[in-house]
């Protein structure tokens, strides 16, 4: 018989919200409560894990927005549309 899965939600000073559920299930919320970030095959599970990735959310959306912006700016030089 296997355990059922236990929902872990963590809430940072820093306005980010993180929700555990499910097998595999993770969702970040913003301070306005909308949903930035799902997916369902992440690679953590323990609650330590969960704080250590919502108390570093402003950094991770950072880097990705500067790998979005590195992305745009060479398909411009390209002359490719996104």
């Amino acid at each position: 018989m296997s355990k059922p899965h236990t929902t872990r939600v963590y809430k940072s000073n820093n306005g980010y919200e993180g929700i555990l559920y499910g097998k595999s299930s993770f969702s970040v919320f913003d301070s306005d409560g909308n949903e930035i970030l799902h997916t369902g095959a992440r690679s953590f599970n323990t609650y330590s894990e969960l704080v250590d990735t919502i108390e570093r959310m402003p950094e991770i959306l950072d880097l990705l927005n500067g790998k979005f912006d590195e992305i745009y700016e060479s398909a411009e030089d390209e002359g490719d549309e996104i």
